[in-house]
């Protein structure tokens, strides 16, 4: 078949899809190599069969119920994060993802879907403007009456991004205005992979025009990180740095310890209080996972 590495579009127990030549082919996996992901390159055999996954630049993936890392997608650019008012989402789901990108060496960018709708008050939708005054953007965009998706068509125009968020926010819509022969790639991956066409049950790739892949994920309820050190976790808050440098105490966990250069930046107005309480909450995830 080739020798020359391939995008990885779709994988299953044992077998999967890869984009070779402008065309789809099916992969069978070994055993004995390590399960591929989409956004995965891999060198196939004349046969199709997976005879190497490319060392990854980083993995994205979530939390099981027992904090083990499950990973969902590699190579990525960027992840899109998608959030609209109806389902709105969890207070802390978007602070979740964000640190999940964070930590995997991965660009976050928040899209407020459906921005025809009334942004309720509440957060996370109340936090954006002072996430942005952080480096995390938002953009909005629309797929009913009159539909707007320019920006994230300029965002998402080279690299491979992730598309993740809630079961309802409109992630189908968007990937349907995104890409208009999606319907058609679907269903030539069905064929190739004997899988249904109808429900988004794993990640998938997308081509996007010549330079860039989509990776659709399912939709969840709620998105949950994995175990990990309080170090490790502090990535994911990156505007923590500069003042967790003055702390005390080497091991602060910017909680109540005394001398603490985080709460002394919250208590000043340097860093916004509801990043401090997400942390404090997703750090007593992380305490449970013990």
């Amino acid at each position: 078949m080739t020798t020359a590495p391939v995008r990885m579009v779709q994988a299953h127990a044992n077998h999967g899809a890869a984009a070779v030549d402008g065309d789809l082919v099916k992969v069978h996996f070994p055993r004995r190599i390590e399960r591929p992901l989409p956004g995965d390159l891999v060198r196939l055999d004349a046969a199709g069969t997976l005879t190497e996954v490319l060392e990854r630049r980083n993995l994205f993936g979530r939390g099981d119920g027992r904090g083990r890392f499950r990973p969902i997608a590699a190579n990525l650019d960027r992840a899109v994060i998608v959030i609209a008012s109806e389902p709105a989402p969890s207070r802390d789901l978007i602070h979740r993802y964000l640190a999940a990108c964070l930590i995997r060496g991965i660009e976050p960018l928040i899209v407020v879907n459906k921005s025809d709708l009334p942004r309720p008050a509440q957060p996370p939708f109340t936090e954006l403007e002072s996430l942005a005054a952080l480096g995390f953007d938002a953009i909005e965009t629309r797929c009913r009456q009159e539909p707007d998706t320019g920006e994230l068509k300029r965002r998402v125009g080279h690299g491979v991004t992730l598309f993740a968020g809630q079961s309802g926010v409109g992630k189908s819509s968007l990937l349907n205005a995104l890409v208009p022969d999606l319907e058609a790639q679907t269903g030539k991956l069905s064929h190739v992979t004997g899988k249904g066409t109808h429900t988004t049950t794993t990640a998938t790739a997308h081509r996007y025009g010549d330079d860039a892949w989509l990776i659709d994920t399912p939709g969840v309820w709620e998105y949950g990180l994995w175990k990990m050190e309080a170090e490790t976790l502090q990535i994911g808050f990156p505007e923590f740095s500069e003042h967790a440098a003055r702390c005390r105490f080497r091991n602060c966990r910017h909680r109540s310890e005394p001398g603490c250069g985080v709460i002394a930046a919250v208590e000043s107005g340097a860093l916004p209080a509801f990043r401090h309480e997400a942390w404090l909450r997703l750090l007593a995830e992380q305490e449970r996972f013990r």
